[in-house]
């Protein structure tokens, strides 16, 4: 039997489809005190246990923890001191974040034992947010590959179709969502690790300017500063609370005091008419047909709402972001390894192959990645004088078959490991605020993802912008099968 609430008067009944309500709406009704957290807790906590067996996106659910949480946010809700519009709000979190005394395994067998000391940063703050912390997600080993498998947990299906991959490395973090488990989830984006897979399953993932969001304790970082934590939600709007929330300058981490603080709401003041420059191609890489078709409509939706949309190429080359990506992404789990006993008999070949070559990248190499990286910022930079925003495909292919790594096929092109995210990285190298949000889906009803890139801590612009394009084309009521059966069956 479920926990019932700690209250003195009789038991709200709760309402029917708790994870078609916003956030904020959620919210609203706990503080209203038509719903207890407590009951919100319990529900989404059946969901968990009806529907992620289905998709693998949760790998560990700490109920016990939870319910203690849940009913802390009962009596503060109770005696009218909730901390917050995320108080008794259930989330997940990726299992490469640290969460102070939970399992945290980055993917792997090498810590499948290990449990932090403390929270990180954005970790802290939602704890004192109120917060309720549903459970972990899964995440590829290192939260490298493309694709949510691992040797510890396996491997998470999407939820639109259960033989195709979410993607990675977030696999887990949008999947729940997909399903409605959690209305809110944090994951990373190192190389387009929150917003491919929002875009393969059709909830928003955004991924903020390098810095915003402050980090002190974490796992090693395997390329550089590329990786931030990431915030992801079904809305906008909710995930900006959740951004809004974790953001902010802390002396823990010195590149956090470079920024403004938010305001309290998207589109205050009113977002101004934009500059936007659609790019549909990067270099001659292959595009799936039907994900262009959905990034021209969301251009001429946005040329309808006033903003001033052109179009032209890539303001960089693949050639030179793979690069970059390879030397300091395999020369950091290199790191990492060597440090570590026996390591090949307990990581996949995958990662094997990487740190093998990471252990050859050389001190020149390496510095010389560096500085390049500090040239493409410069250049990014420059570039975002004449354009506020950048309009492309989130990813080049639609989601794949379970098992392969990466699509080999991208409009009937043969295509390497990177052929999917020829639009993702780049925002990761020069440190970019982007955001993944749901477009017009493909034939049949798989998700396509519309990404928005901003210049270097103009967050809010590139969030007000998506919440202006969802306002007029929503997406929030579009739902996997199977969770639509679920809720029916609430």
């Amino acid at each position: 039997m479920p926990e019932r609430p700690v209250s003195a008067r009789a038991s709200i009944e709760v309402s029917p489809a708790l994870e078609r309500l916003s956030v904020a709406a959620l919210s609203s009704r706990i503080a209203r005190k038509q719903v207890s957290p407590v009951e919100v807790l319990e529900y989404f906590l059946r969901r968990c246990e009806k529907l992620n067996p289905h998709v693998n996106a949760i790998v560990a659910v700490h109920a016990d923890s939870a319910r203690a949480a849940a009913h802390a946010a009962e009596k503060r809700a109770l005696n009218g001191s909730r901390l917050g519009a995320l108080d008794g709000i259930p989330v997940t979190i990726k299992d490469n974040l640290f969460v102070r005394d939970w399992t945290v395994t980055w993917g792997s067998r090498l810590y499948r034992d290990f449990r932090p000391g403390r929270d990180d940063v954005a970790i802290e703050r939602l704890r004192s947010a109120g917060a309720v912390f549903l459970g972990t997600t899964n995440t590829p080993e290192f939260a490298l590959n493309q694709h949510t498998d691992n040797l510890l947990f396996g491997a998470t299906r999407n939820p639109w179709s259960l033989e195709l991959t979410p993607g990675g490395s977030s696999g887990g973090a949008v999947a729940a969502l997909a399903l409605g488990l959690a209305p809110l989830a944090v994951g990373t984006d190192a190389g387009g690790s929150i917003r491919r897979p929002a875009s393969y399953a059709g909830v928003v993932g955004f991924r903020p300017s390098t810095g915003r969001i402050p980090r002190a304790y974490g796992f090693p970082a395997l390329a550089h500063d590329f990786q931030v934590i990431a915030p992801a939600a079904r809305s906008t709007e909710d995930a900006y609370l959740l951004f809004r929330t974790v953001a902010g300058a802390d002396k823990r981490d010195r590149l956090s005091g470079a920024f403004s603080e938010l305001p309290g709401e998207l589109g205050r003041p009113a977002l101004r008419r934009l500059r936007v420059r659609l790019v549909l191609a990067a270099g001659d890489a292959p595009v799936d047909p039907q994900i262009k078709r959905s990034v021209e409509l969301a251009a001429r939706e946005l040329s309808a709402l006033g903003h001033h949309v052109d179009s032209g190429p890539a303001p960089y080359a693949i050639e030179r972001i793979d690069a970059l990506w390879a030397t300091l992404s395999s020369a950091g789990l290199a790191r990492v390894l060597e440090k570590r006993h026996a390591w090949r008999d307990s990581v996949n070949p995958s990662a094997q192959a990487v740190a093998d070559r990471g252990a050859a990248v050389d001190a020149r190499q390496y510095i010389k990645a560096l500085d390049d990286v500090a040239a493409l910022r410069l250049e990014f930079a420059e570039f975002f004088e004449a354009v506020d925003v950048l309009l492309t495909p989130t990813s080049a292919a639609l989601p794949w078959a379970l098992g392969l790594p990466y699509p080999t096929l991208i409009d009937g092109r043969t295509v390497g490991p990177r052929g999917a995210a020829v639009f993702a990285t780049f925002v990761n190298a020069a440190g970019l605020p982007a955001i993944s949000i749901p477009g017009t889906p493909a034939a049949g009803g798989l998700p396509i993802g519309l990404q928005l890139v901003g210049r270097f801590g103009d967050d809010i612009t590139v969030m007000a912008l998506a919440a202006e394009y969802e306002k007029a084309h929503p997406w929030v009521e579009r739902w996997p099968d199977l969770a639509a059966r679920a809720t029916a069956a609430e």
